[in-house]
């Protein structure tokens, strides 16, 4: 192969297009295989650094860094390594840098050009003309964001291997004399290192190829995850966990052109590369995609060569913003995922008898690897133009609104979270302080500016509109699918707006506002304090999450007070249902220093109180009131939970609001002592679910916990197992689809003959009986407050929550339960995403949160899971109700 290479698309035909792509060789050429060049001898190989060859083992995760780290030893010209983060666990990640030498002695003036090439305002054209044609772009490939999917990082190692040992080589050159190439082998340490020594611990004399074998069977909660149980590749824009906050500062840093995500799927697959499935986000441009036509094409060209199968534009799509590849892409780069069929093992025996061994997974990534930077490289002009494109795009960009105001009013500290959310991944966020009116709304406290006209305008977009529109044919041909009975091909949720999931209140505007702003950095202390005379002691309004969090820290610390069910006013000032009234009287000496404290270090208002009389509402001995405590939490885990369900709770719980959360293997409950517990959360249901594992005696302990003036917490699906027969916690029953056909006159195995007339008949001849209701994908939806539930309380505006699957559950007589939060009218119910027709029409007006005093205790449940991924803060104070008010609501003996 030589520099001068064929062209096989010599210019692309679609709009936007400015200049020829080039693909690296005609059809048939006989480039040099990767897989023989010559390596300079200096330069450890597998077998010298690892101790194996690439793809012979499996690398745990410390073993990768201190590989890359063994080169940059062996060849400081070519590669240098940066940690980017600490995972929970405190296993390093790290990043490799490789270059030419000159390059790697420039970094900082690099990375300088590429920070002007990505905010190109107030640099000439005749600048940016030299920027483009003299800046290396950056191609980044990342591996291995779920732990199990495992042999993405060893190709990682290999591709830093061939780069920085190669000699003479064609490829290689080309690469290194047009890019710079990161790679980022294990983004998911801890779970990488769970999956490693499962796998260790079940190895026998030699790799067993059953799929049922040990080895390939992870226990729970298998390797997927990281400490908390979460899926990173949905956590980029939510930036939960420090994996990804670091990843994110690094690509902001770097600001690739191209971003790879390598990933596994199942044994029994091939492998899939770009381009990627419909649907594509309205932000994506027609240059991104034509580049991952591109690259697609090299890679078919490849792996054409080694006999390689593989399949494209199937599955997996371009539309939630939470992923490895899209969150990139709303930046400018061209991101793509790339799944390999998993060995999930050293070998694997698929269905049709033939065997996937783990070295030819690590191949398929590596040549994969190679293919992508060899594209770049050899068009490098114009990836460097077309990001550049993408983001003045976004800064000329004047349709539709033009900026959103976020309101600090009602939810102050949601909307600061949000701020600083947003800032923290690149996106220019102004605070407006003061009263004022503008986009038709009025803030009285100041609000948060977002203007779409700068360069990550088209990510601003697509976090913070409340809907992001998929395409008319493609959900038409949805609902077609639906009509005959076929799944759909959404493969993730329609709805991840940010203001709606945080709960806070936003106003799009067609104009700029005028208004005199100053840039909001996100790195400033959330502000809190206390206002007021405390002669008798303090409120602590119960308006959103981080009045809740100082509360809880303040209970933890020995303070005692009293919560309200009743709304109370002392002379102008009125007090929400919830609110926290702590009396000077009999507490420890130094509670003003406690309060003070506790309010600015989580950034919440503490009033002070001159008096204890109400001008209207209850006073602190009314029965309105209830004493709280410091709540001992504990919480089902291991089989039987869904992982992501139980770490998010967990996370939440502990990171946001430092609760601890004892954790007790779910069959354990049976026999566990829960008396020392105030609190037990159910999360969502997973593998056996409930009844396997806890049985007659576990539901039998559960139920003796609630009686004896615990508190169960149920979420989304868990409510099933609290409802159900022989458990009978809640009186609650889950309906099936509207329009079933029931079985109730069931005719036996011979029933009437019936004519069929036309294409309507023969769907409702074939509509299956007792059907659940269709399956949401995920929409956002709408819901409001009781105003006489405890548990809405903060929630008199209403919320939204992320609603997925197929539970919908009936109302319930007021004697019986009482329902918090339901979900709204059909009118009103949808605030961002796609939900089926029917669905809107029978979820309306049916419950979100209920809950019911069962002899001293009390039983909640959340028909959909408010911790999902950890990104409906907007939730977070629903969740603090149920573990902070509920044990106010129970009466054990303490």
């Amino acid at each position: 192969m030589t520099r001068s290479l064929l062209t096989l698309l010599a210019v692309l035909t679609l709009p936007g297009a400015a200049l020829p792509l080039t693909l690296t060789a005609a059809a048939g050429a006989q480039d040099a295989s990767p897989f023989e060049i010559r390596h300079d001898s200096d330069i450890p190989d597998g077998v010298r650094g690892l101790g194996h060859e690439f793809g012979a083992e499996i690398t745990p995760p410390e073993d990768a860094i201190d590989y890359l780290r063994a080169l940059e030893a062996a060849a400081p010209d070519r590669i240098r390594v940066f940690d980017y983060a600490e995972s929970w666990e405190g296993r390093t990640l790290a990043y490799a840098v490789i270059a030419r030498a000159e390059i790697l002695d420039n970094l900082d003036a690099v990375q300088a050009d590429l920070a002007r090439l990505a905010d190109p305002r107030g640099v000439s054209a005749a600048e940016l003309d030299r920027l483009v044609a003299e800046t290396p772009p950056v191609v980044w490939l990342s591996y291995g964001v779920h732990g199990d999917e495992i042999s993405s990082t060893d190709a990682g190692l290999r591709t830093a291997y061939h780069l920085v040992s190669g000699v003479n080589d064609p490829m290689v050159e080309t690469i290194l004399d047009n890019t710079i190439v990161v790679i980022d082998p294990v983004q998911n340490p801890d779970g990488r290192a769970r999956f490693v020594h499962s796998f260790t611990a079940a190895r026998g004399i030699e790799p067993d190829p059953s799929r049922f074998s040990a080895e390939h069977d992870q226990p729970w909660p298998g390797g997927r995850f990281n400490h908390y149980l979460f899926d990173m590749n949905r956590d980029w824009f939510t930036m939960s966990q420090p994996e990804t906050v670091g990843r994110v500062q690094a690509m902001l840093d770097w600001h690739p052109v191209v971003v790879v995500d390598a990933h596994e799927m199942g044994g029994d697959s091939t492998y899939f590369f770009a381009p990627a499935a419909e649907p594509f986000n309205p932000q994506i441009v027609r240059t991104q995609r034509a580049a991952q036509d591109l690259i697609g094409r090299n890679h078919a060209r490849w792996f054409d060569r080694f006999g390689y199968t593989y399949f494209t534009r199937e599955i997996f799509d371009l539309f939630y913003p939470g992923y490895g590849d899209m969150w990139p892409t709303m930046h400018g780069a061209v991101a793509m995922t790339y799944e390999q069929a998993s060995p999930r093992g050293l070998v694997w025996r698929r269905q049709d008898g033939s065997t996937l061994t783990y070295g030819e997974a690590v191949d398929h990534h590596f040549i994969a690897s190679l293919s992508t930077a060899q594209v770049v490289a050899e068009n490098r002009e114009r990836f460097v133009r077309d990001r550049l494109a993408f983001r003045q795009g976004a800064i000329d960009e004047r349709s539709g609104p033009r900026a959103i105001l976020l309101d600090r009013t009602g939810n102050r500290w949601g909307a600061e979270r949000l701020a600083r959310l947003l800032a923290r991944q690149g996106i220019e966020v102004d605070g407006i302080d003061g009263g004022f009116t503008a986009c038709g709304s009025r803030f009285r406290n100041g609000a948060y500016l977002v203007r779409f006209d700068q360069p990550a305008g088209r990510l601003a977009r697509t976090l913070l509109e409340a809907d992001t529109r998929l395409p008319d044919a493609f959900m038409a041909e949805q609902e077609s699918r639906r009509a005959r009975g076929l799944d759909h091909e959404l493969y993730d949720v329609t709805a991840w707006s940010l203001p709606l999931m945080f709960d806070v209140d936003m106003a799009a505007c067609s104009a700029l506002p005028t208004n005199a702003s100053q840039r909001f950095d996100p790195e400033t202390e959330m502000s809190g304090g206390v206002v007021g005379d405390a002669a008798f002691g303090y409120a602590i309004p119960w308006t959103d999450a981080g009045q809740a969090a100082m509360a809880a820290a303040l209970l933890r610390q020995g303070v005692a007070m009293r919560t309200t069910d009743a709304p109370f006013t002392i002379g102008e000032r009125v007090f929400p249902r919830g609110t926290v009234v702590i009396q000077r009287h009999g507490q420890a000496d130094g509670l003003d220093t406690l309060v003070r404290d506790a309010a600015e270090n989580t950034g919440a208002i503490a009033i002070g109180l001159s008096s204890s009389w109400t001008d209207e509402g209850p006073n602190l001995g009314s029965g309105n009131f209830n004493a709280m405590v410091a709540p001992r939490i504990a919480m089902a885990w291991g089989e039987g939970t869904a992982p992501t369900s139980a770490g998010a709770v967990r996370f939440v719980l502990e990171q946001r609001y430092d609760l601890p959360v004892t954790i007790i293997r779910t069959e354990r409950l049976r026999s566990a002592d829960l008396s020392g517990f105030d609190v037990l959360i159910l999360p969502e249901a997973g593998g056996a679910g409930y009844s396997g594992e806890l049985g007659e005696n576990g539901a039998h302990a559960i139920t003796r916990f609630v009686q004896s003036g615990g508190v169960l917490v149920g979420l989304g699906d868990a409510t099933r197992w609290m409802a159900s027969s022989g458990v009978d916690l809640l009186p609650v029953q889950r309906e099936r689809a509207a329009d079933a056909i029931p079985d109730d006159g069931a005719e036996g195995p011979v029933i009437p003959g019936r004519i069929i007339e036309d294409e309507a008949q023969l769907l409702a001849a074939e509509t299956p009986r007792n059907a659940m209701p269709d399956s949401s994908p995920g929409a956002l939806l709408r819901v409001t407050a009781n105003a006489d539930a405890w548990m809405s309380a903060g929630y008199d505006d209403g919320a939204f929550a992320l609603v997925t699957g197929s539970d919908i559950y009936s109302t319930v007589p007021l004697d019986e339960l009482t329902t918090a939060l339901r979900f709204a009218g059909p009118d009103d119910l949808v605030g961002g995403g796609y939900l089926w027709a029917e669905n809107r029409a029978q979820l309306a007006y049916k419950p979100f949160i209920v809950s019911r005093s069962s002899g001293r205790g009390q039983v909640i449940a959340f028909t959909q899971d408010p911790s999902t991924r950890a990104y409906q803060e907007g939730l977070d104070l629903a969740l603090l109700n149920a573990v902070l008010l509920g044990p106010a609501h129970a009466s054990p003996y303490r």
